[in-house]
């Protein structure tokens, strides 16, 4: 019989991905049941880049960090178990508060902070909140703030502190905020009643969310408002001034946000956040899912229900992608070894593996301070990487890991190994019809449209009935530029192919074309 040509090719309009949610029988051509270590990108699917230790050797194991500019030198501030560190260059120091050392974090408690005014603001939830002024030193005790009381968060918003689910002479209260008077830009302080709740000469105050049960967690600016983020709810805070200085009002109901730091601003007047059940997008007035139901399932059953509250959300911002990073079930001391990650730009879905994290954040990284072109393995003909897509570029904000269990800083989407360890990238396509459904095809050649350099080994295989499992034809080594075919012997009415990688090359696939002739119309 004649042969039949089934070509695989994306487009603007059936792009690739990872889709979890359809039957591998059902779905479009251009979907792959399971993408681990890839970006889709440009209609697109290649291996990712890696990542380096960047900024020396911290102090102390990272369980925090921000970016700062103090004056015209951008610093990173992190945060261990115990004390604060800065990092100038590659230098790294205590910051610590003259007093000493702070209580050692534990659970749910970890460091978390932001900038008011140049002001420096953080908070552990166990200590007194701590600031760093332009022209200091050192942390020092945030000036004025009560003594008795304890917060798990504090934010800047409206030259105010925001203080969130306190702890007041250690009693909980989890559904209270309280905010500052206006506070000048470079101070922590505007005088003895920067707190006094009670004081006429004052704008700060209380407020407890009690409408439902849940916990507040975090509070992130969307425009000109504090989204407030609870268990269960969602507020927004608003400046009004005058005697009422901030006005609180219901968002979304009966929806929450399942950790601590499982939400981020997109930049454009939009969150995204990891709800107890689901992933949401929003403009502070409508929330809408992002995610499909079996990749959401496929989520949520792999978090380690023990350490849930360790999930963290970061913003890739120059790769347009948003991460979910948690920790597998069995995942070490609960750090984030997984990344589900969401290309907001293609809404294209896929997963990374991450180096047991426990933070990331976005900033400034010195190029000098992580790999160089120089560094770069191959030949400039060869490569298929465009320029600064390793992110060279000081301008630019990059993603900076904390590797918590191993005590290094990491940049992403940099080199092409994990810190030197080369690493697995697996594509796969089960399900595949190749021409028709009801026929047994052999399938004879498969021809992968590859970019890049090196060798990818590809597998074909076939089914006869669906979820009758795939046998694969032994892996063949591709090699990019010199090999045009795969050939092969397999024969069902459903089609796989899977490609794996795990040397240093870099690979982009396009499309392939399937190669085949019916034996059977039965």
């Amino acid at each position: 019989m004649a042969k039949q040509i089934f070509d695989v090719t994306a487009t603007a309009g059936a792009r690739f991905s990872v889709n979890k949610d359809l039957s591998p029988y059902d779905m479009p051509p251009t979907f792959f049941n399971d993408g681990v270590n890839v970006r889709f990108l440009d209609g697109k699917v290649g291996k990712i880049l890696g990542h380096s230790q960047v900024l020396g050797t911290p102090s102390a194991a990272p369980y925090w960090a921000i970016s700062w500019l103090q004056g015209s030198t951008n610093l990173w501030i992190y945060g261990g178990l115990t004390n604060l560190y800065k990092i100038s260059g590659t230098t790294h120091s205590s910051v610590t508060r003259a007093s000493g050392a702070y209580t050692s974090l534990s659970g749910e408690n970890n460091w978390q902070g932001g900038v008011l005014g140049g002001v420096l603001v953080c908070t552990n939830g166990i200590d007194v909140p701590q600031s760093f002024v332009q022209s200091g030193s050192q942390f020092t005790d945030l000036t004025d703030w009560p003594s008795t009381l304890r917060c798990r968060t504090i934010v800047p918003f409206r030259n105010h502190l925001i203080a969130l689910n306190l702890t007041d002479s250690g009693a909980a209260k989890p559904f209270t905020i309280r905010w500052s008077d206006a506070i000048p830009a470079g101070a922590s302080t505007n005088g003895a009643n920067t707190w006094n709740t009670a004081s006429t000469a004052s704008e700060s105050a209380e407020t407890s969310l009690t409408g439902t049960k849940g916990h507040v967690l975090t509070a992130l600016q969307l425009g000109n408002e504090l989204i407030v983020y609870k268990e269960d709810s969602v507020y927004g805070l608003s400046y009004v001034g005058g005697s009422f200085t901030f006005n609180m009002r219901e968002k979304f109901k009966d929806t929450g946000l399942f950790s601590r730091d499982a939400v981020v601003d997109l930049g454009d007047g939009r969150h995204v956040m990891m709800a107890t059940n689901d992933v949401l997008i929003h403009n502070g007035n409508t929330l809408k899912s992002i995610i499909d139901d079996h990749m959401k399932t496929f989520l949520f059953s792999e978090i380690d229900s023990t350490y849930y509250y360790k999930t963290f959300l970061v913003h890739n911002k120059i790769k347009n992608e948003v991460w979910i990073c948690y920790p597998r079930t069995g995942a070490a001391s609960g750090f984030a070894d997984t990344a589900l990650i969401w290309n907001y730009r293609d809404d294209t879905w896929t997963t990374r593996d991450l180096p047991n994290l426990n933070f990331a954040a976005q900033g400034l990284v010195d190029p000098d301070l992580a790999n160089t072109w120089s560094a770069a393995t191959g030949v400039w003909e060869a490569s298929t990487l465009a320029w600064a897509q390793q992110l060279y570029n000081p301008a630019i904000d990059s993603l900076l890991m904390c590797g918590t269990a191993i005590t290094k800083f990491y940049l992403a989407d940099s080199g092409t190994t994990f810190d030197g360890t080369n690493f697995l990238t697996t594509l796969e396509r089960r399900g595949l019809h190749a021409g028709r459904t009801d026929a047994v095809k052999a399938i004879s050649r498969v021809f992968p449209r590859i970019e890049g350099t090196g060798v990818v080994n590809i597998s074909i295989g076939a089914e006869l009935h669906p979820y009758a499992g795939v046998t694969y034809s032994p892996s063949v080594a591709f090699n990019i530029g010199v090999d045009s075919k795969i050939d092969c012997r397999v024969r069902g009415r459903y089609m796989a192919i899977r490609i794996e990688s795990e040397s240093v090359n870099q690979f982009r696939l396009s499309g392939y074309t399937v190669e085949s002739e019916v034996v059977s119309d039965r």
